[in-house]
């Protein structure tokens, strides 16, 4: 991305990690260029393509909250494999919402935060984050960009890379570039170091985690499911007894 170049702290080497538990790496409040030169990977969910409608019901919706890192596999093969086939069956019944939450540590004394894979994931998050901001109400649109992210989640935060999906799913890169740049309240580096909060305050460190009304029900963690199958059946049984027994 387009970014002034400004180093606050000097910067840890970059680790990749198999297993996405939060030990970060830092990134700073401003953040620096990247060249856009790669093609998008072309397979990112096409469930998602037609437009959602959510039917009025009579009770509030099962809240789903996915705890997420934009450059870890394991939350890559989450949203693929989980979070969006569920989504696609039961959105439009009315009774779920979903909301993606970012893993990393908010680093108070310069605004600045740490994340796990290092300065670019940092951005990869807020890009993610600024989507969903920008189009909550339309998950088609904010899941699939994420999705689309993740099947090349090594190409985060390259342009070409953004832009392709960001294209793929109609969202503006343009606005997605705004959003992550601005300093204002609530856009960029601070929707991040929210949604770190929201996790910190959670107690979860491990991408990925969903949650369904709070309660822990899935977590991939080093190619593993854990506490679940990681069907898309299991899942919706989840969503279904919590809206039953509200």
């Amino acid at each position: 991305m387009r970014f002034q170049v400004r180093y606050l702290v000097c910067l840890m080497a970059a680790i990749q990690f198999t297993s996405c538990v939060v030990d970060a790496t830092y990134l700073p409040r401003r953040m620096f260029q990247r060249p856009g030169v790669q093609e998008l990977l072309a397979n990112s969910a096409p469930a998602l393509e037609k437009p959602l409608q959510a039917l009025e019901t009579r009770k509030p919706p099962v809240e789903v909250e996915i705890f997420v890192m934009s450059k870890c596999p394991d939350a890559r093969d989450c949203v693929r494999d989980l979070v969006l086939p569920v989504m696609a069956q039961i959105y439009d019944s009315g009774i779920i919402t979903l909301r993606p939450t970012y893993i990393g540590t908010p680093d108070d004394s310069n605004a600045g935060m740490a994340c796990k894979h290092g300065p670019d994931e940092c951005l990869g998050d807020i890009l993610e984050l600024c989507a969903y901001e920008l189009h909550k109400d339309r998950p088609q649109m904010w899941l699939g960009f994420i999705n689309c992210m993740g099947q090349n989640y090594q190409k985060i935060p390259q342009d070409a890379h953004v832009s392709n999906c960001a294209s793929e799913y109609g969202l503006s890169f343009e606005q997605l570039e705004r959003c992550a740049a601005s300093e204002d309240e609530n856009r960029g580096m601070e929707l991040l170091r929210s949604s770190a909060r929201r996790a910190i305050d959670r107690g979860i460190s491990t991408s990925c985690t969903v949650t369904v009304n709070g309660k822990t029900v899935c977590v991939r963690d080093n190619g593993q499911w854990k506490g679940c199958t990681g069907s898309k059946e299991d899942l919706v049984q989840e969503v279904q007894h919590a809206y039953d027994n509200e």
